[in-house]
């Protein structure tokens, strides 16, 4: 699920893009709870997730950091170590890429405050340089259908990603309070996916 929103935004001065690691797990947790609802990322699944986002020693999940303070984060999963995103549904078929080339875009959210700067487009863009450099060939995620705008899909689809699949009720069976829903969750999950042989990455990655 791709975090959006709307609030106040504060300018921000500088905000570095790096690697996440475990001691940024809480931080990770606090926001999530924040932005999507309680329980969503758990501190444990948070460490789960980093695992899972680990491929011979490197990372493949992101933050964003801004005067000390985690504003944003990216959780990606390279080609090998993901069968589903955190719903069960999806549709190989129509990504032109077999699983075993294929990288997922698990969540990314950014505090409200500091929306609309491109911190959410600087995670995607340093993810995707990582995802090419190893090999993958493309990259699916799940675009929140009931986000405030559609700025879940619009998101996405900036970056080069195109819908492939909607799913209703995609997160029913995760165990968390869903911000619109509460629990179960009822919202839909829009199926994207971006063609790494094709995308460039830009000048500027971080």
């Amino acid at each position: 699920m791709t975090g959006s929103g709307r609030g106040g935004r504060a300018t921000v001065m500088s905000v570095e893009i790096r690697v996440m690691t475990h001691e940024d797990v809480r931080d990770v947790s606090a926001l999530a709870d924040r932005l999507v609802g309680d329980d969503y990322y758990t501190p444990a699944l948070v460490a789960e997730t980093m695992e899972r986002s680990t491929l011979s020693d490197q990372v493949f999940s992101y933050v964003a950091v801004s005067d000390g303070k985690l504003v944003a984060f990216r959780f990606v999963l390279p080609p090998g170590r993901w069968e589903h995103g955190r719903g069960q549904a999806l549709a190989p078929e129509r990504w032109g890429a077999p699983l075993e080339k294929t990288a997922y875009f698990q969540s990314c959210f950014v505090d409200h405050a500091v929306m609309g700067q491109g911190i959410g487009r600087r995670l995607a863009h340093r993810a995707l340089a990582d995802l090419k450099a190893l090999g993958a060939r493309a990259v699916v995620a799940h675009s929140w259908k009931e986000s405030p705008h559609g700025s879940s899909l619009r998101y996405l689809t900036r970056l080069g990603f195109e819908a492939v699949a909607e799913h209703p009720e995609y997160w029913v069976e995760v165990d968390y309070t869903c911000a619109l829903d509460g629990k179960p969750c009822h919202c839909t999950a829009i199926e994207v996916v971006l063609n790494l042989d094709q995308w460039t990455p830009p000048e500027a990655t971080s």
